[in-house]
């Protein structure tokens, strides 16, 4: 085991693997041992470990396999992979965690959701907990994933958004914006915000198969995406809005940074879940009636 600090890259590379690929995980931990409890930061007081990363995607094996090593089980993979026992007691005795974000800002519900049939019985008892069925009957929720990607790359991940893919096929969507800027640091920023009727929709979605699926091609994409990149390039800098298409869209697709596509030199540099409650919604006066003649 390692006797200094980690290097950051093989950090990210861990927990990136662990959204997705378990051989990757093996293979990385049996290099250096002291991943087992690494934990990544990708900015924004935004930690992960790789349980962290298995149970907001709901890979039950991956997070199986890193407790059996020894991994520290926390309350989000017990919530995803259905120990309500565990939940139960630890929300008795801190009720305040119910409300608790995980990895991304990622809820506690969420990775209930994300654990399926197995853990039906801590999405029940959570909601037991909560008044999000009431709150999304009264109200509108609005979801922004904030997506910071390098200069010159901002075109490959909006291009995945010119069209609205499945989301707007489930009950309960409304609309889907999708804004794009430049930061202070010279990254390009691009949010896409979702609104829903209420939250239970979103999370309907969240739990579908197209998002599961979604999450389970990302680490295959961007792997590709820093294979792209690597390759010597006949564009001239100046004109390189395109970038590798595979993996940069993907990547900004999903609602967690990939650990390849977030390398150093990868276009994803991080991204950042946030739930809004629509509080107020002010629309333009219908426009008057004109006069008959």
């Amino acid at each position: 085991m390692a006797k200094v600090a980690l290097d950051n890259e093989l950090v990210r590379e861990f927990v990136g693997a662990a959204h997705a690929d378990l051989r990757k995980v093996q293979a990385l931990l049996e290099q250096e041992p002291g991943l087992l409890h690494a934990s990544m930061n990708w900015g924004g007081d935004d930690w992960e470990t790789a349980l962290g990363a298995a149970s907001h995607v709901g890979r039950r094996d991956i997070a199986q396999w890193l407790l059996a090593k020894g991994a520290r089980l926390d309350l989000f993979a017990a919530a995803m992979l259905g120990d309500l026992d565990l939940v139960q007691t630890t929300l008795n005795n801190y009720p305040q965690m119910v409300h608790a974000a995980g990895p991304h800002g990622i809820p506690l519900m969420q990775h209930a959701l994300m654990g399926g049939e197995q853990a039906k019985g801590v999405v029940e008892f959570l909601r037991s907990l909560t008044d999000t069925e009431e709150r999304g009957n009264k109200g509108m929720i609005l979801v922004e994933n904030r997506i910071e990607v390098r200069a010159g790359f901002g075109e490959a991940v909006l291009e995945r958004f010119r069209t609205p893919k499945t989301v707007h096929t489930f009950p309960g969507f409304v609309r889907m914006d999708v804004l794009h800027t430049t930061n202070g640091e010279g990254n390009e920023e691009i949010r896409v915000c979702t609104t829903w009727e209420k939250e239970a929709d979103f999370h309907a979605w969240a739990n579908s198969d197209s998002f599961r699926h979604a999450h389970a091609r990302r680490a295959e994409a961007a792997a590709s995406a820093e294979q792209a990149e690597a390759q010597p390039s006949s564009t001239p800098a100046a004109h390189s809005h395109g970038a590798p298409e595979t993996g940069a869209a993907s990547d900004a697709q999903n609602n967690h940074p990939s650990g390849e596509a977030a390398a150093a030199n990868g276009p994803i540099v991080g991204n950042k879940v946030t739930i809004y409650q629509v509080v107020v919604s002010h629309l333009p006066e219908p426009a008057a009636a004109a006069p008959a003649h």
